[in-house]
């Protein structure tokens, strides 16, 4: 009679142990989902700010920003500038340099007024096995200092992160 009550006893203790991780199981399960789901926002946001960062860092470029008495002008892209800084940044020993600046990125600069013109491509290199893409239009100003004549543009800045 006491064997049969330990039995019990044990099978018992033996339901609530299998119950017990279960439920840790289950838990554990839970606890890693959103674990994940944190990471990869956490991850998303961090790409968008690196991103934005890019993005400045080429709106501040002294190889292309227009400049009146050695003081830099906000928003504003001299052509004459840009055409040098085309060949500068394209140069195969350059290359190094200008990753480290933009990463994953296409660079482009369009016209849009008076008149709409073909994009010039800045920076590209791109790849394709990426985990996140961003573009980031901005407007600019096109100034040529050979007619002194403003026109308006869109930067367009599309960023990869891996």
């Amino acid at each position: 009679m006491n064997n049969k009550k330990a039995q019990i006893q044990i099978f018992e203790t033996i339901a609530v142990l299998v119950v017990f991780f279960i439920l840790l199981g289950i838990g554990f399960i839970f606890y890693t989902k959103v674990i994940k789901s944190n990471i990869e926002s956490d991850t998303a946001e961090i790409s968008q700010s690196k991103s934005v960062s890019i993005a400045q860092r080429v709106m501040f470029l002294p190889e292309i920003q227009c400049s009146e008495d050695n003081v830099p002008k906000e928003d504003c892209i001299d052509t004459l500038k840009l055409d040098s800084a085309i060949s500068v940044i394209n140069k195969p020993e350059n290359s190094l340099y200008y990753y480290d600046l933009f990463e994953f990125s296409d660079i482009s600069i369009k016209e849009i007024y008076p008149s709409s013109g073909v994009a010039i491509q800045l920076y590209s290199k791109i790849t394709t096995d990426y985990k996140n893409k961003f573009q980031t239009n901005a407007p600019v100003t096109l100034y040529d200092p050979k007619t002194k004549i403003n026109k308006f543009g869109v930067i367009s800045i599309t960023t990869q992160t891996k």
